[in-house]
């Protein structure tokens, strides 16, 4: 199959994760210019640490072609060194320009979006938070304790292209944490527990576990942000997407842009460090 070049607006980066066919990685999922879902695998690690880096609501170009051994539909493998910035969008006006591409692609609800991806092969969507419960660490896939926290660390090795030059090749540290979701959707009885993989929240935790003395001070600042300002401040949706193996879905991106100011409960909470 032949590359095509396609422009994209990434909505969502996963939390990195090893591989051994790819190396060190990230799931990227977006939205085309012809307002399809897609996702781009792989992009190496190392890219968010050069010159080629981009952001969620960055706009960027890259040749790609389906991922013919990966059955959900929206995947595609991409020349990593093809991906080239070409623009943003940015948070003025109340987030208008993103919500006007994201809100017509919500689905009505998880339990619809579901059926969509057993119905037509797909693995991304969006839906609309109407009740978040809880926000938490699984205790079954905790583990302690802050050692291990690191997101990355660089390395110096030898360029395979000139061995008489070094760089810096940033390698991936497991956070010791799975935390889960558990929210209602608008039309649904059923509430659903999710695991979260969504890049933000682990680069927090990175970043953070620096800053404050304790576990219970550092959890009481990712709470803070992560489960009372989206549940009081934001119009809260998951970008949705599904495990490669076993299926599942899980929450590969939050998208929280301002409530309506009317409908905003008081929020005492003080700052957080980014």
């Amino acid at each position: 199959m032949t590359k095509q070049k396609k422009k994209i607006l990434v909505i969502a980066k996963a939390v990195p994760e090893p591989s051994k066919t790819h190396g060190d990685s990230v799931c990227t999922a977006g939205i085309t210019e012809e307002g399809e879902f897609i996702r781009i695998y792989p992009v190496p690690f190392r890219i968010f640490c050069g010159e080629q880096r981009f952001s969620r609501y960055d706009w960027i170009e890259v040749e790609c072609e389906r991922k013919e051994t990966d059955n959900r539909k929206e995947s595609h493998e991409i020349d990593h060194n093809s991906i080239k910035k070409c623009g943003e969008i940015d948070t003025s006006n109340r987030w208008k320009r993103r919500n006007d591409i994201i809100f017509p692609l919500c689905s009505k609800n998880l339990n619809e979006l579901l059926k969509e991806f057993k119905q037509n092969s797909t693995s991304i969507g969006i839906v609309k938070v109407k009740e978040l419960i809880d926000f938490y660490i699984d205790p079954e896939k905790d583990k302690e304790p802050r050692e291990s926290t690191k997101a990355f660390q660089c390395i110096f090795d030898q360029d395979p292209d000139n061995s008489s030059i070094l760089k810096k090749i940033p390698k991936i540290q497991h956070s010791p944490h799975k935390y889960r979701y558990r929210f209602r959707c608008e039309g649904e009885e059923n509430e659903h527990n999710i695991i979260c993989e969504d890049w933000e929240l682990f680069e927090c935790e990175r970043r953070w576990i620096y800053k404050y003395d304790t576990k219970e001070e550092l959890w009481e600042k990712i709470h803070q942000k992560f489960y009372t300002y989206f549940k009081e401040k934001c119009d809260l949706h998951f970008i949705i997407g599904t495990h490669f193996l076993y299926k599942t879905p899980m929450i590969i991106g939050v998208y929280y842009p301002p409530k309506d100011p009317r409908k905003i409960v008081s929020l005492d909470s003080g700052r957080w460090g980014t």
